[in-house]
């Protein structure tokens, strides 16, 4: 006879206080209902391997977390969770940590706010902690409103556990938030897997609220909001202050803590980060996240250089059309000498912007000595609008104009002394030649080739180079501008842009530094992928006479301009920040790695205002009882003037340098 679990096969393990081991490593709670936790060897590929079973207390195996999940649900049990289990055979659930001899030792600093104690144990000295006021909340401060009201939430109606996403709402909410990738692919499986999130979803986590009719403690869509389950620890570290560790093993994918703390607005805080201090300063740059990842930019990490990447794109030519589809950006001809790049398969970002460039390179030096008319050519490049590459930390700016008018730019183009890779290139005087073929070129001395070949051009093609260098004089100023994360082409006027060029000159400074919250932080090492923007409308070619918005994005030039979603909050267009300076949880001592084991993922919980997701921090590892949690600040190198904060992480991966 076949034995079908129901309510009674836990009646005998059954607590009359679902909390009396509350407190305890959640990965032991079953252990402690007579649950079995057996690791078995099976031989697979000829290779031996171990596998976890569960044996439930009414004697049934069950062999993986789809079976633990529904008999959990068959039995009601309200006693025992779905993230207190564990498959991973090197996750063991009894290997508790132990503090070396203790100088000073408190047994929970929250003083109870928390579910689970957080101990504090000094091994170093004596030195206490320092005071916080411990709040697991959020706090808005004056000028920051958080709309928490039911009508402002979706709400699902299921009664099954939200265990089918195709009928939960919140389920589609964090489903159909995956189609901003680019590609526009929905991702089914996006979403917590059995209580589990292995990586991070940039597009944020829709959890069920309290508008849903769904269980509370059944709910499979519910995890951030339980508050802390694993057992943690403050510490003193060796030279790094105070550090948080885990006193049992987390198995990957397990929700450890939030980041929490008072709510400010980004001018409120420049001046509280300037009186108080930043260093527990967290954007809520949840928005600007997703917006990098609809218009499809990439953040590679490296170690060499912090120049801009120019990979899977190129450059437009000056007067070029450029059209978009959804693969990326084209060229078209935009004059006799101005060739549409051929199609490269099987090439990598770099090598196609280097293959295409020493083509171009090529096809010059062919029309060069084929007509007889270099003579001509050099006379005219005399009188030949000079072309500068200022390049500072993350910004670059492509100038064009008379010679009149670029006489204090001019100032800054004599050798090398304002570019980092000291470059600057120009196409005036008889002696400048087109510079040779360079097959390691950097991603700088990629565009300095390009500006180049294309001033070489603009003589080669008939004999109307005056009227040309006529036309030069009246060019309106390209300017292409870097601001945090994105990079857009925008042209105007000269006069137009003399406050854009005072933003020219390096990263974006602030007055205080801030850590990044978002799903995947852009680093100062990173590369990204140039986008240009849609030219504005009767702009002509290259979109002369378009304008700005924020962040350098075009706006306000035609039906097809792309506006930042932050503008649509009542104009807003800075981040708001988390400050847990004073007060705040246990998230405030979380120190930062360069291989970290912990993600940061944005929740939303309370709320559906994108402005205030909920910061999570989730295991991206198997994390051994004793080892120290961190997680990555992504600060911007450079981004705050005057400061700069060397990393002690100690990881072999290290930056060596935080600001």
């Amino acid at each position: 006879m076949v034995h079908t679990c129901q309510p009674t096969c836990l009646n005998r393990v059954r607590p009359p206080n679902p909390d009396i081991h509350r407190g305890n490593n959640p990965l032991l709670t079953p252990l402690l209902y007579d649950f079995r936790r057996m690791t078995s060897q099976r031989k697979v590929n000829h290779k031996m391997s171990f596998h976890v079973i569960y044996k439930a207390p009414c004697g049934r195996c069950l062999r993986n977390m789809a079976e633990i999940q529904k008999y959990l649900f068959q039995t009601s049990c309200d006693f025992i969770f779905l993230e207190m289990f564990c498959l991973d055979p090197y996750v063991l659930v009894d290997r508790p940590f132990q503090p070396q001899r203790a100088f000073y030792y408190i047994q929970d600093i929250t003083s109870g706010r928390e579910d689970i104690p957080l101990s504090c144990v000094n091994e170093i000295d004596s030195t206490p902690p320092p005071t916080v006021a411990y709040n697991k909340e959020r706090i808005p401060e004056d000028g920051v409103y958080i709309n928490t009201s039911p009508e402002f939430l979706v709400g699902c109606d299921c009664t099954d556990g939200c265990r089918d996403k195709s009928k939960c709402s919140c389920h589609q909410l964090t489903l159909q938030a995956t189609a901003c990738t680019p590609g526009a692919q929905i991702n089914p499986n996006a979403g917590y897997l059995h209580k589990r999130l292995d990586e991070c979803l940039p597009t944020g986590m829709y959890e069920c609220n309290k508008r849903c009719k769904c269980c509370v403690q059944m709910c499979t869509n519910r995890l951030v909001q339980h508050g802390l389950q694993v057992r943690l620890q403050l510490f003193k570290t060796q030279n790094k202050g105070w550090g948080i560790r885990c006193l049992d093993d987390v198995a990957k994918g397990s929700f450890v803590c939030i980041y929490a703390g008072k709510i400010l607005t980004s001018d409120f805080a420049d001046k509280e980060g300037l009186e108080m201090g930043d260093e527990y300063f967290a954007n809520l740059d949840h928005i600007e996240s997703v917006e990098n990842v609809k218009e499809g930019y990439v953040s590679e990490a490296h170690s060499e250089g912090n120049g801009v990447d120019m990979s899977a794109s190129l450059l437009p030519a000056p007067g070029s059309q450029v059209k978009y589809s959804k693969d990326g950006m084209s060229v078209s001809a935009g004059g006799a000498d101005n060739q549409t790049p051929p199609f490269m398969p099987e090439e990598t970002g770099k090598s196609k912007v280097a293959s295409w460039l020493t083509s171009q390179g090529m096809k010059k030096r062919k029309r060069d000595s084929g007509d007889g008319k270099s003579q001509a050519k050099m006379e005219a490049a005399k009188k030949q609008d000079v072309i500068t590459i200022s390049d500072s930390d993350d910004v670059q700016t492509i100038s064009s104009g008379s010679d009149d008018n670029n006489k204090e730019r001019d100032k800054l183009t004599h050798g090398s002394q304002d570019s980092k890779d000291g470059m600057s290139a120009s196409a005036g005087g008889a002696d400048n030649q087109t510079p040779p073929f360079m097959p390691e070129e950097t991603g700088k001395s990629k565009v300095a080739s390009w500006l180049t070949s294309q001033g070489m051009k603009k003589d080669s093609g008939d004999g109307k180079s005056q009227a040309k260098m006529e036309a030069a004089k009246k060019q309106d100023v390209m300017t292409l501008l870097d601001s945090d994360d994105v990079q857009t082409i925008s042209s105007g006027s000269d006069d137009n842009n003399k406050e854009r060029d005072k933003l020219t000159h390096g990263v974006t400074k602030r007055q205080v530094a801030v850590k990044s919250t978002r799903g995947i932080a852009l680093k100062s090492g990173h590369s990204l992928v140039v986008k240009t923007g849609m030219p504005a409308a009767g702009g002509g070619p290259g979109g002369h006479g378009g304008k700005t918005g924020p962040q350098g994005r075009p706006g306000g030039g035609g039906d097809n301009a792309h506006r930042n979603t932050r503008l649509f909050f009542d104009g807003e267009e800075s981040c708001y920040i988390i400050d847990a300076k004073l007060e705040g949880n246990l998230g405030r001592y979380l120190n930062h790695s360069c291989s970290p084991n912990l993600f940061v993922q944005n929740v939303f919980v309370d709320t559906h205002d994108l402005r205030f997701p909920w910061v999570a921090l989730f295991a991206s590892e198997r994390i051994r009882a004793g080892t120290e949690l961190t997680w990555d600040y992504a600060y911007e190198v450079g981004s705050v003037e005057g400061k700069e904060l060397l990393c002690c992480c100690g990881s072999s991966e290290c930056r060596g340098r935080l600001l």
